[in-house]
């Protein structure tokens, strides 16, 4: 019984640590490089249209440059922010982009 009892607890410390790697991957894995990544927005919040894979995606993107370059002039940022102005494909086809592949808005 104390076996046992000690089984339970290594399993449950073995899968705390598994969920820990897991969750700390998670994190790593991402389009954007890390230094993109950690960027916050602090200015007022910017609406922007959401690109659906069917327009014009050189007019979306020169509408998001109009909208966010009067308030940031910020690489790195204008990346993150560009984040939210992708529609449900696109965002997908965002997180199929290779690992930290993004590190410029370029």
């Amino acid at each position: 019984m104390m076996q046992l009892k000690v089984m339970t607890e290594q399993l449950k410390k073995l899968t705390l640590l598994h969920g820990k790697i897991e969750s700390e991957h998670q994190k790593e894995s991402h389009p954007f490089c890390t230094r993109i990544r950690r960027r916050t927005w602090e200015g007022e919040d910017i609406s922007f249209s959401k690109y659906n894979g069917i327009s014009d995606p050189r007019m979306h993107i020169i509408l998001f440059e109009e909208l966010a370059c009067s308030h940031i002039r910020d690489t790195d940022m204008l990346a993150k922010l560009f984040l939210s102005s992708l529609g449900k494909e696109a965002f997908e086809w965002f997180y199929s982009v290779e690992n930290q592949s993004i590190t410029s808005y370029d």
